[in-house]
């Protein structure tokens, strides 16, 4: 999959593309839909995104927070999905005061459109005066193809960004998995703590969390992850660790492995979310909280068998 930045960029492409268009924030089961509908015969399949997230340039504090934070992750959700080239547009000053009219021209002179597909409640140009029937109407003028897609639903819920957060925060991690398709995933890499845990007998792989991270409600989850190329399940605390005392409390992820004494320090961990054990805790001393670890790996354990 190429990975391009600029209209300028898009000259190299050898056929024509069909696009499909959006933030696509989490990858979840309503954007494969769109990216899946980009599928003209003999062309490329094209995702064209924008980073950082338009709110952030338009309101900044008013955007919303990530469901994938990390570039590397998001990309290689889409590659997943056959993705021949993701174009990733810096959102600017530029693109913010460009016509919905004038972004289409953009594009279709940057490269041979095929077809742009989006959702049903796809906003874009300046002021997101573009919306589905001023693409139908471009579509037509252009010479492409528009595939305007429904929203997704699962039960009586609609399948989108803002519902996956929601889910999150209340700690229905089950849910917020079924809409997106893939368990939940904390992606960062492994940094020295205090070792209390290891003390303990229970030795984590510690990840801070970037503050523009969607994050789920704060407790106990059981989780797993690939590590040297085997996967291993385990248990995580999300959160500030109430019982340990700490000049700086930071929101992070402490995460146990079941079946592994690996030094996991500078390790770049995808944690995936499989199910809420239980809500963060407080505990009088680190004795009691020995002890409910221990019976939180005694309720992995028996799930998992």
């Amino acid at each position: 999959m190429q990975i391009l930045h600029s209209f300028a960029e898009l000259s190299k492409l050898p056929c024509p593309v069909h696009w499909a268009m959006g933030f696509f924030d989490g990858v979840h089961l309503g954007h494969r839909r769109v990216i899946e509908s980009a599928d003209t015969q003999g062309t490329l399949r094209g995702v064209l995104t924008f980073m950082p997230h338009p709110l952030a340039y338009l309101r900044p504090g008013s955007e919303p927070l990530l469901l994938t934070p990390d570039p590397d992750f998001k990309a290689a959700l889409l590659r997943r999905l056959n993705v021949d080239v993701l174009l990733v547009l810096p959102f600017n000053a530029t693109l913010a005061s460009m016509s919905p009219q004038r972004f289409i021209d953009t594009l279709c002179a940057s490269c041979r459109v095929a077809g742009i597909s989006v959702g049903s409640n796809w906003h874009f140009g300046k002021g997101g005066a573009g919306n589905a029937d001023f693409l139908r109407t471009a579509a037509a003028k252009g010479g492409f193809r528009a595939c305007v897609n429904d929203l997704l639903h699962h039960g009586d819920d609609t399948v989108c960004s803002s519902r996956i957060r929601a889910l999150l925060a209340e700690g229905n991690i089950e849910t917020a998995n079924a809409m997106l398709g893939y368990p939940f995933t904390i992606c960062g890499t492994v940094e020295h703590g205090q070792k209390l845990a290891r003390q303990l007998g229970f030795p984590t792989a510690n990840i801070s969390l970037p503050p523009a991270a969607a994050l789920p409600a704060p407790g106990v989850y059981e989780v797993d992850a690939s590590i040297n190329g085997e996967q291993h399940k385990g248990i995580a605390n999300v959160g500030l660790r109430p019982t340990i005392r700490e000049n700086e409390k930071r929101t992070r992820l402490e995460a146990h492995f079941l079946n592994t004494s690996q030094n996991l320090y500078g390790t770049s961990l995808h944690v995936r979310l499989r199910r809420f054990i239980r809500p963060e805790m407080k505990f009088e001393n680190v004795t009691i909280l020995k002890k409910q670890i221990e019976r939180d790996i005694a309720s992995l354990t028996s799930y998992l068998s």
